[in-house]
């Protein structure tokens, strides 16, 4: 931010760290995104074998859309530190990208219903994760003494 003093016409700049601030803001928006997913899943595993054609189709949309979002997001965690529920769900997401739904009475039902589950482990996966980054702090520094590594649950 650049502010110019308007009597000596000096300008100044001043830098404000937004790390925090984001971060703060992105946690809540992330579980509400959470929330809506888990909603889709529960509508997709209770569903009847005879929901009608046009309200599947709009819940196996509504189902890629959120997978889609969720992959981005456990993309994000480097490789070595994602969860093993995240590479998993990563896995089956592509797969289930690639192939479509299925022939038969039940293609597009199953379909739906895998993409449901896979939802779930992505929402398991973020969270597992945000839990783990919240549990290990930085290092405490002792005055005179090596600094301690924060204890892991």
């Amino acid at each position: 931010m650049r502010e110019q003093d308007e009597r000596s016409g000096v300008v100044e700049e001043h830098t404000v760290d937004l790390g925090a601030a984001l971060l703060q803001i992105a946690t809540p928006l992330e579980e509400h995104a959470e929330d809506a997913a888990l909603a889709a899943v529960r509508q997709a595993l209770t569903m009847q074998e005879s929901l009608d054609p046009l309200k599947l189709a709009q819940l196996t949309d509504s189902l890629l859309t959120k997978c889609a979002s969720l992959a981005v997001g456990i993309e994000t965690i480097p490789a070595g530190r994602r969860p093993v529920r995240g590479q998993g769900a990563l896995r089956d997401w592509a797969q289930l990208r690639d192939d479509g739904p299925g022939n038969g009475p039940l293609g597009n039902w199953s379909y739906a219903r895998q993409l449901a589950v896979v939802l779930r482990s992505m929402v398991t996966a973020l969270r597992e994760h945000r839990a783990a980054e919240k549990s290990c702090g930085p290092y405490v520094g002792r005055r005179d003494l090596p600094p301690l590594k924060p204890t892991a649950p």
